[in-house]
This record gives structure tokens, C-alpha cells and sequence, in this order.
């Protein structure tokens, strides 16, 4: 238990909301917090649930999803290795806005949120640091957003490969962190139309897909593609 918190210590502190925390705080925050293994499909808190922690996931991904008006549910997005989610209830209180539920076998470090708010209540100072890292995320954000709204499904694409592009300039292969369905669902697209950008992107000699893996010979000329549609 000890060499998870210890891994988990140094994953917080690269988050937004975490990076401004001394060692010792997150180690008080990490002693009532713990570690919940989820089989694939297991749900971990579902919508309008009372809201009485927030998660890290350590291994593996979750999908958050919200039901639509036509009683359809919708993934809104995917939580990957890394991430914090459901946070924004530390703020807002109250219940969770979605459901979340594992895709494929997956941990997560379950951090409580009553000692998280003790702990920023005695520390007015380190609430402002993490406000202030929390205003720079937000401005991103909205920064993605607008693209969502403005950009093709063809740009939406090659942005979302280029991202999870380790290199820029030189051949690389990535594996898509969720089924077809789910990434299609994340970009707004549907999964018709996701399939039909990958052939053009084939077709065109950008990327070559095997299953869920995509080699990109070339990313700079993907980038190129994407800002002339």
C-alpha cells in the first residue's frame, strides 16, 4: 500500500488541481484515500448518486456517461491512465452529474472528499494557488472547446491522432485508448463518420490502421492534411 500512495503522491502533484500542494498535505490526503479495482463494465458511482469522492485512475480507463433526452446514454468522455475525474463536485457538492463505469479492468485511487475540503479550508493560500492553476486549465478548455464547434470532422481527427502522437516529426505508431464507438462518441462524430475520415486518411497514404493501432509515417503531413479541409 505504501508504494502506491508513494506512485500515486507523485501522479497528483502532475495534475492541475494537485501541482501547488506541499508533499506532507498529500500524504495526509492519501492516508483515508484508497485504491478500487473495477472488472470491465463495473460501475463506479452512477448519475445523480450522492458525491462523496473524487478519483485518480492508476490503471486502465473509465467512461463517463450521461443519458440523453431520448433515454439513450452517451459517452461524454474517456477517463485515461493518469487523469482526475469527478472532482468538480468538491466544488459544486451535491451529486454526480454522470455515471462512470470501467472499460476493461481498471483502478482507481478513491480520494475522499471531506478531508480534501478540511484540508483547503485550513489553507487559504493553497486554495488560491489551485485556483489560479484551475483558471489556466479552464482557458484551454474553452480553447477546445471552440474548435469542437468550428472544426471539421476530418480536423477533429487528425487532432485528436496527433495528440496521443508521441513524436511530431518522425514515424509513429499509437494505440486509440478506447473502442471506434467510444472515440467517435468523444469527437462528436458518429461512428459511420469516424469510419469513413480513417479510409480517407488511409486512402491518402496518412496513416495505416490495424484494429485500434494507427501508424502515422508521417505527422507533420497529417497536420499539413488536416489544416486545408
Amino acid at each position: 500500500m505504501e508504494a502506491i500512495a508513494d506512485n500515486a503522491s507523485s501522479l497528483l502533484r502532475e495534475t492541475s488541481l494537485f501541482s501547488a500542494w506541499p508533499e506532507a498535505l498529500l500524504n495526509t490526503l492519501l492516508t483515508q484515500s484508497k485504491k478500487v479495482t473495477l472488472g470491465s463494465g463495473d460501475i463506479l458511482f452512477v448519475e445523480k448518486a450522492t458525491a462523496n469522492a473524487f478519483y485518480l485512475v492508476l490503471s486502465g480507463r473509465i467512461h463517463l456517461i450521461a443519458a440523453a433526452a431520448t433515454g439513450q446514454e452517451k459517452i461524454i468522455e474517456i477517463i485515461q491512465i493518469n487523469d482526475l475525474f469527478a472532482e468538480a463536485v468538491a466544488f459544486l457538492g451535491g451529486c454526480y452529474p454522470v455515471t462512470a463505469a470501467a472499460d476493461g479492468p481498471t483502478t482507481v485511487l478513491e480520494i475522499p472528499l471531506a478531508l480534501f475540503l478540511k484540508i483547503l479550508e485550513q489553507k487559504p493560500q493553497l486554495m488560491r494557488q489551485m485556483l489560479a492553476q484551475l483558471s489556466m486549465r479552464l482557458h484551454f478548455l474553452v480553447k477546445e472547446l471552440r474548435h469542437l464547434s468550428v472544426e471539421s470532422a476530418e480536423q477533429r481527427l487528425a487532432s485528436y491522432l496527433l495528440e496521443l502522437c508521441p513524436v511530431v516529426n518522425s514515424p509513429a505508431a499509437i494505440e486509440l485508448p478506447a473502442k471506434k464507438a467510444a472515440v467517435a462518441a468523444r469527437l462528436g462524430l458518429t461512428p459511420e463518420t469516424l469510419s469513413r475520415v480513417l479510409s480517407r486518411m488511409r486512402k491518402a497514404g496518412l496513416i495505416e490502421v490495424e484494429q485500434r493501432t494507427i501508424s502515422i509515417p508521417d505527422p507533420l503531413a497529417l497536420r499539413r492534411w488536416a489544416g486545408g479541409r
